[in-house]
């Protein structure tokens, strides 16, 4: 029997093959989370008729009309089964370069993602919640969609990925009459993924340089650390149409569409130093490259590679402020910035190597 509490969570994902449709999740990744707020919305309307002197408002007169599903998972940057994950954060569907491939003899593989199109791909995740009895309750999401992400790091820290999920419907309990799914599914079978390592702050840098282009992939030539960094995020947030409800769909939304432009956004903690490059760019308004990349341990055989995971923006913008001398601790800049396209490179490049192979 399981323990009774938040100990024995688990959480697993894939892809779907039509967009809503539960598939089996006999060969669904595991992911190791620290939190997660996954939940069923549902939307009610209330009738309220004059009934000669009624005083409280009659329960045949409440319809439920939509079902809506989604939330957000907290989880430490995993080394291993996050590939499918870049997918869905970028919309790499398609692209030669995203597909893990083995690097040299070693058994490390290495998948390049860059934006694209996210139409017609969706992601089914399920979570198990424990009751007090050990019993363990699958709640499933389907017709799921990544609709933000965050990547963030700090001295002494574990480097960070958070997600928002906007999904179609919970399957949970006896189910409530999806017309995609006649049934609940029931709860997978989690795999503990041997090797599993963390991406953390010593393995962070935060770098600057040239951006070039070569065979569609960008890279950065004389990249320098961009300064005395603490710590440093990078958000990019989507927009959807998710109201798609219509007549005959039983309450269930359609694949929602993207209606809006994809917002790429971040922010960095600097010391204050004589440079100056930051002020400069922030007061000037030009144009900076960024490159957050974490660099793990080697691994794999024939000499291996290193585990990574590298992000590339090639051209931002700082919104950040003047320094201010608060009292009397070293000074810092706290340094937003914005991803924008310069119609040259991708807008971000995420680079990921891994012992996993698909």
């Amino acid at each position: 029997m399981a323990i009774g509490s938040g100990i024995a969570s688990q959480m697993v994902y894939m892809d779907e093959s039509t967009y809503g449709v539960a598939p089996s999740l006999a060969t669904a990744l595991p992911l190791e989370f620290r939190s997660e707020t996954l939940a069923l919305t549902k939307t009610t309307v209330q009738g309220q008729g004059l009934h000669g002197g009624g005083l409280y408002d009659r329960a045949g007169r409440r319809v439920l009309t939509n079902y809506d599903a989604g939330g957000g998972i907290t989880m430490d940057l995993q080394t291993r089964k996050l590939n499918k994950l870049l997918f869905a954060m970028l919309g790499s569907y398609g692209q030669a370069n995203a597909t893990l491939t083995q690097i040299g003899a070693t058994t490390v593989y290495k998948a390049i993602h860059q934006p694209g199109n996210l139409g017609g791909h969706s992601l089914v995740f399920q979570k198990g919640i424990p009751t007090t009895d050990g019993t363990v309750m699958p709640f499933t999401y389907v017709g799921c969609k990544i609709s933000d992400w965050t990547i963030n790091v700090a001295t002494g820290a574990l480097a960070e990925l958070d997600l928002t999920i906007d999904g179609r419907n919970e399957l949970g309990g006896s189910g409530n009459s999806d017309p995609l799914n006649g049934s609940v599914p029931g709860l997978a079978t989690y795999t503990v993924t041997s090797g599993m390592d963390i991406f953390h702050f010593r393995e962070a840098n935060l770098l600057t340089g040239t951006p070039s282009l070569a065979s569609g992939v960008v890279s950065l030539s004389g990249a320098t650390t961009l300064a005395n960094i603490k710590d440093a995020s990078i958000k990019q947030t989507l927009s959807f149409d998710d109201t798609r409800y219509f007549l005959g769909g039983g309450g269930f939304a359609a694949e929602p569409i993207e209606n809006g432009f994809r917002s790429l956004t971040g922010t960095f903690t600097a010391e204050w130093l004589s440079a100056a490059t930051m002020y400069t760019a922030f007061a000037g308004d030009t144009s900076l490259a960024l490159e957050l990349k974490f660099v793990g341990p080697t691994v794999g055989v024939s000499g291996g590679a290193p585990e990574l995971l590298d992000v590339i923006i090639p051209n931002i913008k700082l919104d950040g402020e003047s320094p201010k001398a608060s009292g009397p601790a070293l000074v810092t800049q706290s340094v937003a910035f914005t991803g924008l396209d310069d119609e040259t490179n991708p807008q971000v490049q995420i680079t990921y190597q891994t012992l996993d192979t698909s």
